[in-house]
């Protein structure tokens, strides 16, 4: 769900070709990584619930 969500929100859809994006159609969230981030193997010997975490990251982008 997170993954579907991040992706829905951080693209514009607009007709091919424009030359550039209006301000008013920027997307409201700018993803800060592609893949996520996974934990370490000293994290998975210490905790070993964390085998299945996977962190997704996505930062607001200010609209006026």
């Amino acid at each position: 769900l997170t993954k579907q969500l991040f992706k829905e929100a951080s693209t514009v859809h607009v007709p091919k070709g424009l030359p550039f994006i209006p301000d008013d159609l920027k997307a409201p969230l700018e993803l800060v990584n592609r893949k996520p981030i996974l934990p370490s193997e000293q994290e998975l010997a210490a905790n070993n619930r964390a085998h299945s975490a996977k962190l997704r990251v996505a930062k607001k982008v200010h609209q006026p």
